[in-house]
C-alpha cells in the first residue's frame, strides 16, 4: 500500500500587499515614483533625439514602462483594478521592459563600432 503525503503548498503575498503602510504614505510614494518615471521617459528620449538609432528607441519605449507601471499602481489604489490584475499587470510590464532592453543590447551589439582603443 503507497503512502500519500498531502503538502499544503501556501502562495505568498507580494510584499506590497497587505503591509501596513498607510494609505497617504502609498499615495506620495506614488506620486515620486510618477515624478522620476517622467523623468526617466524625458531623458531617455533626449538620449534617442540626440543619437536618432533603434537601439535608443527600445530603451526610450522600456523605459516608459515605468509610467505605465506607475499608472497601474493608481488605478489600484482608486479601484479600478483589482489586485491581482494589478500584479499580473506589472509583472508583464517587467516582461516587456526586460525583452526591450535585451532587444537594444543584441541591436547595438550587432551594429556596434569599433571598440575604444582598437586601431
Amino acid at each position: 500500500m503507497a503512502l500519500i503525503l498531502h503538502t499544503r503548498i501556501s502562495i505568498a503575498q507580494p510584499l506590497h500587499f497587505g503591509t501596513s503602510m498607510s494609505e497617504s504614505l502609498l499615495v506620495t510614494a506614488l506620486g515620486v515614483g510618477a515624478v522620476f518615471s517622467m523623468l526617466v521617459a524625458v531623458l531617455s528620449f533626449m538620449a534617442f533625439y540626440h543619437r536618432r538609432t533603434e537601439s535608443y528607441l527600445l530603451i526610450v519605449v522600456a523605459f516608459s514602462t515605468f509610467l505605465g507601471k506607475t499608472s497601474a499602481g493608481v488605478a489600484y489604489l482608486t479601484g479600478w483594478m483589482d489586485a491581482g490584475m494589478h500584479h499580473s499587470f506589472e509583472h508583464l510590464l517587467d516582461v516587456i521592459m526586460m525583452t526591450l532592453v535585451l532587444a537594444a543590447v543584441y541591436y547595438a551589439g550587432s551594429n556596434e563600432a569599433p571598440r575604444i582603443g582598437a586601431e
